[in-house]
């Protein structure tokens, strides 16, 4: 039974790799919590937290529509110039307006952190950095986005959550990272797709679960 109960006990909190929104969900909010990697290093004294809400489609379908609000709550000071993600399928073109003004289709993150579809950054730095836009915390930003797709979509995925951290101070392993994001909160009508091995998690479970009440009825026709 101890072997059952920690099958369940995975099922309650599964991991999430990926947030869908759906075209007709609009006010669909999702919450991502970003935890700092400064010299390939986890930094917790650098991170940021990003609230996003879904406006709904424009431009026939083809336009996805967002505010964004982003909140530099490290405990060290450090600047926040930038934010990105990946999408499934991959965006046209983009655009942002307010706390950050460029967006690109595109892009490099530093720290190893690699390729992203889509970034916004403030002050004219590229994708991996430069340029002195941004705001140190504590501070919010917001604004809104907009991204555009070559067909009309009926959903659109979301992953891979990454901020941009300059002018770190009192941080030995350097003045400069990244912010790894984790999807911690969805509001309203969502579907958040499991890792792989999530999924493996969930039927191990419930095969389990199957066998042990196969077991019992095998048990109580015995006694019979």
């Amino acid at each position: 039974m101890a072997v059952m109960a920690l099958a369940l006990g995975g099922m309650a909190e599964p991991a999430f790799s990926a947030f869908i929104v759906n075209a007709a969900n609009t006010g669909t909010q999702f919450t991502v919590d970003y935890v700092g990697q400064v010299g390939g290093q986890t930094t917790p004294s650098v991170s940021a937290l990003g609230n996003f809400t879904f406006n709904g489609v424009s431009n026939n379908g083809f336009t996805y529509n967002f505010n964004y609000s982003l909140t530099n709550d490290s405990t060290t000071s450090a600047r926040l110039s930038g934010f990105a993600f990946n999408t499934n399928p991959n965006a046209s073109s983009a655009a942002v307006t307010g706390a950050f003004n460029n967006s690109y289709i595109s892009g490099n993150y530093p720290e190893g952190y690699g390729s992203v579809d889509i970034c916004f950054t403030d002050g004219g730095g590229s994708c991996a950095g430069g340029g002195s836009g941004g705001f140190y915390n504590p501070n919010t930003g917001t604004g809104s986005f907009a991204l555009t797709f070559a067909q009309q979509m009926a959903s659109v995925s979301f992953d891979s959550f990454v901020t941009r951290f300059q002018s770190i101070s009192g941080v030995q392993a350097g003045t400069s990272g990244i912010g790894i994001g984790t999807l911690v909160d969805g509001g309203g009508p969502v579907s958040a797709a499991p890792e792989p091995g999530t999924w493996l998690m969930l039927m191990g479970g419930f095969g389990l679960m199957g066998w042990v009440m196969r077991r019992k009825a095998n048990l109580q026709m015995a006694w019979q």
